[in-house]
């Protein structure tokens, strides 16, 4: 979201939305992390969805949240998780994040958002973190990479497709979801039910 600060309504949003479901996409991951404009720019963009039949799901960036955040956080997704836009999965609210591991507490953020059950998939490594709490993972990895977020070396190259696989292992039958390299939609995700 920090790149949208400026947008002034909910209809500055629309380019985006529209250009998304003319090219099949079905919703919009919003990255947050902890700047003044969230509320406002959340507000047009869920509007905005809405109007043009696309959904949207919050993805909590952890280089700006931290632990013990949840109280917080679960503020958001109560405002947020009831609109129309926002994507779900059965009655569940669809939440995901950026990095977060040994930060994000999931049973926490469970507790936070009374209410409202969750689907929960965030950003994490699957060899750094247990899946007993989450349901699902998001990779943002959609370019090769040395299997640790950088450049690929020499021998240490770590092809997407490698990556998917290695998640989708991991995972056991949970819910993965893969960021997408596009160069016209480049912030869109998808979700794959891992099998």
């Amino acid at each position: 979201m920090g790149i949208a600060s400026n947008r002034k309504s909910a209809a500055d949003w629309d380019a985006d939305f529209i250009l998304a479901k003319s090219a099949g996409i079905d919703a919009f991951a919003l990255n947050i992390g902890k700047d003044s404009f969230n509320d406002q720019q959340l507000g047009y963009a869920y509007e905005s969805a809405a109007k043009n039949g696309v959904k949207v799901f919050i993805s909590f960036d952890y280089n700006y949240w931290t632990a013990g955040s949840e109280g917080t956080i679960g503020k958001t997704i109560a405002t947020y998780g009831v609109k129309a836009a926002q994507l779900k999965i059965g009655s569940k609210v669809f939440v995901s994040s950026f990095i977060g591991r040994g930060a994000l507490n999931a049973a926490a953020l469970r507790s936070a958002v009374s209410g409202l059950e969750l689907y929960l998939v965030p950003n994490f490594w699957p060899s750094d973190e247990g899946y007993g709490a989450v349901d699902g993972a998001f990779n943002w990895a959609a370019w090769p990479s040395d299997g640790n977020n950088g450049p690929p070396k020499t021998g240490q190259y770590v092809s997407v497709n490698n990556q998917d696989t290695y998640y989708v292992q991991q995972l056991a039958g949970k819910a993965y979801m893969a960021r997408t390299l596009n160069p016209l939609l480049s912030r869109i995700v998808y979700l794959h039910e891992a099998r």
